[in-house]
């Protein structure tokens, strides 16, 4: 299963490498846990709780809730 759609990081990147993200505008809570490379990664690593951001999603493995990142762009908002 993929998705697609903006995100609101909620628990920004923990030492293991996991964050917890809101569905924006639906308010449904997802963590990621993979990431395909080490930029996109990066990319979210740097992101503070609060900010949003549009991702490419697919689930990781069978695990219920959990999703690997497979791109990222942040949205400014106004």
């Amino acid at each position: 299963m993929n998705r697609t759609g903006k995100y609101t990081v909620v628990r920004a990147c923990n030492d293991h490498g996991a964050m917890t993200l809101r569905e924006y505008p639906r308010n449904g809570t997802l963590y990621v846990v993979e990431y395909d490379d080490p930029d996109v990664e990066a990319e979210l690593s740097a992101l503070d709780a609060g900010s949003v951001v549009e991702l490419d999603l697919r689930r990781a493995g069978r695990r219920g809730n959990a999703w690997c990142a497979e791109s990222a762009r942040p949205i400014e908002m106004a």
